[in-house]
C-alpha cells in the first residue's frame, strides 16, 4: 500500500496533513492583498475629493469657460453691427460648434453652453421720494433658461417687449462716474420699447421698486412686473455676476449714493429692446463639473484645456467673422492643485511604506513556517527519488492553491471598500502581486533539495553573502539620506505632475532595514555582558534564558524589520499628526490675524473701542486703521492699493499664536533701516520687490516685504499693503479709520463668549474672524481631513501586521518551546519560573526593535517631511514646522509594548495546556 504511494501522492497527502499551516498563509494573503489594493484606491478617492472641492469652491467666474461678445456705439472695442440683437441670434450655434471641437476629456468636465445678452448699467428714474444725492441704474438682461434657475416669488413672468409709439419726455441722466472714467459716448440708439421685467426681491427691496411701477431708462419704459428668487444661491449663473442676486450698494462720497440692479425682460424680446440700448454684451459660457474631475483625467483635462485656450474659434455674427476668446482660471487653479497634492502623493506613499514592509516580513514568516513543518515531508519525497524541481513546483503549487484565492477574495474586499477608487489596474496588479508571492519565495526559499538535503542546509553560502546584503542595505539607507539632504526643500513643479518621489517613498524603508542590521549584529554584545553577569547570581531562570536569547535571536531578521518598521512608521504617522494638528491652528490663526478680530464697514467709535478692549477674557489688542486708497508703486509695479496702518508693537502682541513666518510685526521689524517698513500683497512680481514708494503729499520709501496670502480675514480687497503707522513721517496726511480690532484672549478664555462679546459692541454689519471657526472650514477640505484618516489607517494595519509577525514568530518555535516547557515542568519548575524563560526567548530582541524603530521614527520627520511641504494638508497660508508630540510617541510605544506581552502570554498559555508526559514521550519517540 505504502509502496503504490506515488511522490504526488505523497505531497498531497502531505499538504492535507499541513492544512492548518496552508491556511494561515492564506489568511496572511488575504489581509495582505485587501490592505495593499484598498490603500491606493483609497488615496484616489481622497485626492479626487479634495480637487472637486477645491472647484467647487472656486467661483464660477473663475472656473467657467466664458467668452464676451460686445456689440454696439457704448461698448470700447465692440463690434458695431445693423442687428444689435445678432450675437444674441448667433450664440447658441456658436457654442454648440465649440463644443464639438472640445476634445472628449475636456467635453466630459463641461456642459452644455448657455449665454445672456445685457446692457450696459443704464442711468434709471429714482423711486418716489428718494433723496436728491441717490442715483438708481439698471442693468437690462435676458437669459433663456431664467424660469429654471429662479422661483417668481410674486406678479408674473414678463411678456413680449413692444416698441414705442410715442416718445416719452426726455429724461437728464444721471451721471455714471465709471462711464466718465472710460470716456464712452452714446451718439445714437434704437426705437424705445415698452418692456414688462421681473427683478429678484432683494434688489427690488434695494433700489425701492415695486410691482407696478415703471421706470424710465433712456426713453424706454419698463415695468416691473414680478419679483424672483433664486432656486440655487449657488448655481453658475448667480454666481458669474453676483448682482443679479441681490443688486449692488455703493458710497461715493461727495457724488452720492449709487443703487444699481438687474432686470430680465422676456428672452424672446431681446432682439427688440437690443437695438433701443446703446450697447449689449452677449456672454456664453460653459460650466464647468466639479464632480467630473478626477486624478486620474487630471493630465488628460490639463493638455485638453491648454490647447483650447490656445485656439481662438469664431463666430459669424450680423455677417462679421467674431473671435469667441475664452476665459478662465481654471488653468491655474489644475495647476496650484498639482502642485499642492504631489506632496500627499508621496507622503501617502510613505504612510503605505509601513504596512508594506511589515506585510512583506509577514508574508515571509508565513513562507518560512510552511517550509519547517514541511521539512520531514520534502526529505521523505527526496528520498524516494523526487527531483529538486519536481520538490519546488509541488512546494509553488501548494502555495498557489491558498494565496490565488486569498489574493482574489483580498482584491473583492478592497474594490468594495473603496468603490470611488478610480481605475483598478494598479490594484490588480498588487494583488497580483500578492498571489505570486507565497509560491515563488516557496520555491526559491527552499533551497538546493536534495535527498541528504533536510532543509537546512546553505548555511555557510548565507553567512558568506549575508555580509555583502547587511553592507548593501545600510549603505542604500546612508545614500539615501545624503541625496535627500544634498537635494534640499526645493517645491514641487507643475511639470512634476502627481507621480509620486520614489527616492522619500522608499527611503523610510531602507532606514528602517539598516536599522535591523545594525541591531542583530550589536545586540548580542550587551546582551552577551548582561549574560554573564546574570550567571554570577543565583536562580536559573535569567541566567539560561539569557544565554538562550543570545544564540537564538528568536527568529533573525524579519520579525526584528517587521517591528521596527512597524514602530517606526507608527511614530512617524504620530509625527505627522501632530504638525497637521498644529499646522491647522496656526494657519487659522495666520488667516484671521490673531485669536479673534472684530470689523466694521465705517470706524469704531472712541467708546466702542474701549469696550472692544474691556470684553472679559481679552488679554490684548491692536487697531488696524484703513487709510483707503494708497498709490504705492515698485517700478512698473503696483498702483492704488488698499491700505492699512498699525502699530507693530501692538500687533506683536496680538500675534502670539500665528506661525513665525506669517506675523505682519516681525515683518514690519525686519524693514531697512531708514525706510518706513511695510507688507503688500496681491502682486506678482517676477522678481522680489524689498522697495517701494508710496506717493502721497510726499513720497515716502517703503522697505517691503511681499506676502504671497493674506494675513487677515479683514483684508477683502486683491492689492493691499500694511503700513507701520509708527514710521510714517510726521508732516505727512493719511487717513486714519479704526475699522478693525485684532484680540488676543487671556489662557483658559472662551472664545465662544468672547466672540458674541465682540459682535455685541461692534454692532451690525460687522464681521468677525474666529480661530477656532477657522480651524474647523480648514478641516472641511478633504485634503486635511483625510491625511488624520490616512495616518491612523497606517498605524492601524502597522500594529495589525505586527501582531502577525510576532505570532507567527513565536508559532515556528512551538514545537521546541512546547518541549522546553514541560522538560522544566518535569524538573520542578514552577509556571512563574517557565513564564520567566518565555519572556527571554523574544524579550530582548523586542525591546531592542521598539528601542530602535521609535528612534528610527524619530529621525524620519527630519529627513522626509524636511523635502515635504505639508502646507495642502492644513490650508495654512504658510509651511508648518515638523512637531513632535512626546504623548502620541509614549502611547505608540506603550501600544507596542502591550501587544508584544500579549502575545508572549499566548504562547505560554498554548505550551502549557498539553500534558509534560505526552510532550516527552514524543519527543523520545522522534
Amino acid at each position: 500500500m505504502t509502496s503504490s504511494l506515488g511522490s504526488v501522492g505523497l505531497a498531497v497527502r502531505a499538504a492535507s496533513a499541513f492544512r492548518g499551516g496552508l491556511i494561515m498563509l492564506g489568511v496572511v494573503v488575504l489581509v495582505a492583498t485587501t490592505a495593499l489594493t484598498a490603500w491606493p484606491r483609497f488615496a484616489n478617492t481622497l485626492l479626487t475629493s479634495d480637487l472637486q472641492y477645491g472647484l467647487d469652491q472656486a467661483q464660477p467666474v473663475n472656473r467657467d469657460l466664458v467668452t464676451v461678445v460686445k456689440s454696439g456705439m457704448g461698448q470700447p472695442g465692440g463690434i458695431i453691427v445693423d442687428d444689435p440683437g445678432a450675437a444674441w441670434k448667433a450664440m447658441p450655434g456658436a457654442l454648440d460648434a465649440v463644443r464639438r471641437g472640445m476634445t472628449a476629456p475636456l467635453r466630459q468636465v463641461t456642459e452644455k453652453g448657455q449665454y445672456s445678452a445685457a446692457s450696459e448699467e443704464l442711468p434709471t428714474t429714482p423711486p418716489a421720494g428718494a433723496s436728491s444725492d441717490g442715483h438708481y441704474f439698471a442693468t437690462v438682461e435676458a437669459y433663456q433658461q431664467l424660469r429654471s434657475v429662479a422661483t417668481l416669488d410674486a406678479g408674473a413672468w414678463p411678456d413680449k417687449a413692444t416698441v414705442a409709439t410715442l416718445s416719452t419726455a426726455p429724461m437728464q441722466p444721471v451721471p455714471d462716474p465709471a462711464a466718465q472714467q472710460t470716456g464712452i459716448v452714446v451718439t445714437e440708439t434704437g426705437p424705445p420699447v415698452n418692456a414688462q421685467v421681473v427683478m429678484t426681491t432683494a434688489t427690488a427691496k434695494l433700489v425701492g421698486w415695486t410691482i407696478g411701477q415703471t421706470r424710465i431708462l433712456g426713453e424706454s419704459r419698463l415695468t416691473l412686473v414680478g419679483t424672483v428668487t433664486p432656486r440655487d444661491p449657488a448655481a453658475d449663473f448667480w454666481n458669474l455676476d453676483t448682482v443679479r442676486a441681490s443688486g449692488s450698494f455703493a458710497d461715493l462720497g461727495d457724488a452720492g449714493k449709487k443703487y444699481s440692479g438687474v432686470v430680465w425682460v422676456a428672452a424672446d424680446s431681446w432682439p427688440t429692446v437690443a437695438r433701443s440700448l446703446p450697447g449689449t454684451v452677449t456672454e456664453g459660457w460653459f460650466p464647468v463639473e466639479p464632480s467630473a474631475f478626477s486624478v486620474d483625467g487630471l493630465d488628460a483635462v490639463s493638455g485638453a484645456l491648454g490647447r483650447f485656450l490656445a485656439t481662438t474659434p469664431t463666430a459669424t455674427i450680423g455677417g462679421v467673422p467674431t473671435a469667441l476668446r475664452f476665459s478662465t482660471q481654471l488653468d491655474r487653479s489644475l495647476a496650484e492643485y498639482t502642485v499642492r497634492a504631489q506632496p500627499a502623493a508621496t507622503l501617502f506613499a510613505i504612510l503605505a511604506a509601513g504596512p508594506l514592509g511589515v506585510a512583506l516580513a509577514v508574508l515571509v514568516l508565513g513562507v518560512r513556517l510552511v517550509l519547517g513543518r514541511r521539512r520531514d515531508a520534502l526529505a521523505l519525497m527526496a528520498a524516494r527519488g523526487a527531483s529538486p524541481s519536481r520538490l519546488r513546483w509541488g512546494l509553488a503549487a501548494e502555495g498557489a492553491a491558498v494565496s490565488i484565492p486569498a489574493a482574489a477574495l483580498g482584491l473583492v474586499a478592497a474594490l468594495l471598500l473603496t468603490p470611488r477608487g478610480g481605475p483598478a489596474g494598479l490594484s490588480v496588479a498588487l494583488a497580483v502581486c500578492c498571489a505570486v508571492a507565497p509560491p515563488l519565495i516557496l520555491a526559491v526559499a527552499a533551497g538546493a533539495l536534495g535527498p541528504r538535503d533536510d532543509l537546512r542546509g546553505e548555511r555557510s553560502a548565507r553567512r558568506r553573502w549575508g555580509w555583502v546584503l547587511e553592507v548593501l542595505a545600510v549603505g542604500l539607507a546612508v545614500a539615501g539620506v545624503v541625496t535627500l539632504f544634498q537635494r534640499g526643500t526645493a517645491a514641487p513643479s507643475q511639470d512634476a505632475g502627481l507621480g509620486i518621489d520614489p527616492l522619500l517613498a522608499v527611503t523610510p524603508i531602507l532606514i528602517a532595514l539598516a536599522a535591523c542590521v545594525l541591531v542583530l549584529r550589536l545586540y548580542p554584545l550587551p546582551l552577551g555582558w548582561l549574560a554573564a553577569l546574570l550567571r554570577k547570581r543565583r536562580g536559573a531562570v535569567a541566567a539560561i534564558g539569557s544565554t538562550t536569547a543570545v544564540r537564538s535571536r528568536a527568529g533573525g531578521l524579519w520579525p526584528v524589520f517587521a517591528l521596527v518598521t512597524g514602530v517606526s512608521i507608527t511614530v512617524f504617522s504620530a509625527a505627522v499628526l501632530s504638525t497637521e494638528r498644529a499646522g491647522i491652528e496656526g494657519g487659522a490663526h495666520a488667516a484671521v490675524g490673531a485669536d479673534l478680530s472684530v470689523s466694521t464697514p465705517v470706524a469704531f467709535t472712541d467708546d466702542q473701542l474701549d469696550r472692544l478692549r474691556s470684553v472679559p477674557g481679552v488679554a490684548h489688542s491692536a487697531i488696524v486703521y484703513s487709510a483707503g486708497g494708497l498709490d504705492v508703486r515698485a517700478g512698473t509695479q503696483g498702483g492704488d492699493l488698499s491700505g492699512y496702518l498699525v502699530d507693530p508693537k501692538e500687533l506683536a502682541a496680538v500675534e502670539g499664536n500665528v506661525p513665525e513666518s506669517a506675523r505682519v510685526s516681525t515683518a514690519l521689524r525686519a524693514s531697512v533701516p531708514g525706510r518706513t517698513a511695510a507688507v503688500i500683497g496681491g502682486w506678482s512680481p517676477k522678481i522680489p520687490v524689498t522697495s517701494a514708494i508710496l506717493y502721497t503729499d510726499t513720497t515716502v520709501h517703503l522697505g517691503v516685504t511681499a506676502f504671497s496670502f493674506t494675513p487677515g480675514v479683514y483684508i477683502r480687497d486683491a492689492e493691499w499693503t500694511i503700513i507701520d503707522k509708527t514710521g510714517l513721517p510726521s508732516a505727512i496726511t493719511l487717513t486714519q479709520r479704526p475699522s478693525t480690532v485684532l484680540v488676543a484672549l487671556r489662557p483658559g478664555a472662551d472664545a465662544s463668549a468672547v466672540h458674541a462679546a465682540l459682535a455685541s459692541v461692534a454692532g451690525p454689519g460687522s464681521v468677525i474672524g474666529d480661530a477656532v471657526e477657522q480651524q474647523s472650514v480648514l478641516r472641511k477640505a478633504p485634503l486635511v481631513s483625510g491625511l488624520e484618516t490616512v495616518a491612523l489607517v497606517s498605524i492601524a494595519l502597522s500594529a495589525l501586521m505586527c501582531i502577525g509577525a510576532l505570532l507567527l514568530t513565536l508559532v515556528m518555535n512551538t514545537a521546541s518551546r512546547t518541549r522546553l516547557v514541560a522538560t522544566l515542568r518535569t524538573i520542578g519548575f514552577t509556571g512563574r519560573q517557565t513564564a520567566g524563560l518565555l519572556g527571554w526567548e523574544l524579550g530582548p530582541v523586542l525591546a531592542v526593535g521598539l528601542i530602535a524603530g521609535i528612534l528610527v521614527g524619530l529621525a524620519l520627520p527630519a529627513v522626509v517631511l524636511t523635502p515635504i511641504d505639508l502646507t495642502g494638508f492644513t490650508g495654512g497660508p504658510v509651511r508648518p514646522a515638523v512637531v513632535i508630540d512626546p504623548v502620541l510617541i509614549a502611547g505608540a510605544a506603550v501600544g507596542f509594548a502591550v501587544v508584544t506581552a500579549a502575545a508572549t502570554l499566548i504562547a505560554l498559555a498554548g505550551a502549557r495546556r498539553r500534558s509534560p508526559a505526552t510532550v516527552l514521550r514524543a519527543g523520545g519517540e522522534e
